[in-house]
């Protein structure tokens, strides 16, 4: 597994976040900008990328997604949470009908459900472990190896 290793905050992020943080970043930038064509196009257009067919619903969800993938992407431990209920929000109110299930809502419906059952289960971002130093050995009881 790939891991990355930042400095500043000292979480360790897996490649998995980074995925997520894609994810989330398409889905919600496409429900951003669904919502907003929905709203420039009048009350009779209908997009597939708006959620419950309501613009603030869309927009809402699209911008806790966006959210959501600068926390992954910054490495915030509490990130697991939010995409979680990003993710589960997407699930909720982007389910197609039965009746006439259409391709883009099944598709981020699956999605959004692979997401948040991975979540569920594992986190993404986690404490960097400090590392062990033995003292017998270190070079500050011994003395500098330089002189």
């Amino acid at each position: 597994m790939v891991v990355f290793l930042t400095l500043m905050g000292e979480t360790v992020k897996s490649f998995d976040a980074y995925v997520l943080a894609g994810v989330a970043a398409v889905l919600g930038t496409g429900f951003v900008v669904g919502a907003m064509l929905a709203l420039l196009g009048g009350a009779e257009t209908t997009t597939a990328m708006v959620l419950a067919d309501s613009v603030p619903v869309g927009t809402a969800v699209g911008v806790l997604l966006l959210l959501t993938t600068g926390a992954f992407v910054s490495g915030q431990r509490w990130a697991r949470y939010l995409g979680f209920l990003a993710f589960v929000a997407v699930v909720l109110f982007g389910f197609p009908s039965p009746s006439n299930p259409s391709v883009i809502p099944v598709v981020h419906t699956s999605l959004s459900a692979l997401a948040a059952v991975s979540l569920l289960f594992r986190n993404p971002i986690s404490k960097a472990e400090r590392s062990q130093v033995d003292e017998s050995t270190s070079a500050s009881k011994v003395g500098s190896t330089i002189r």
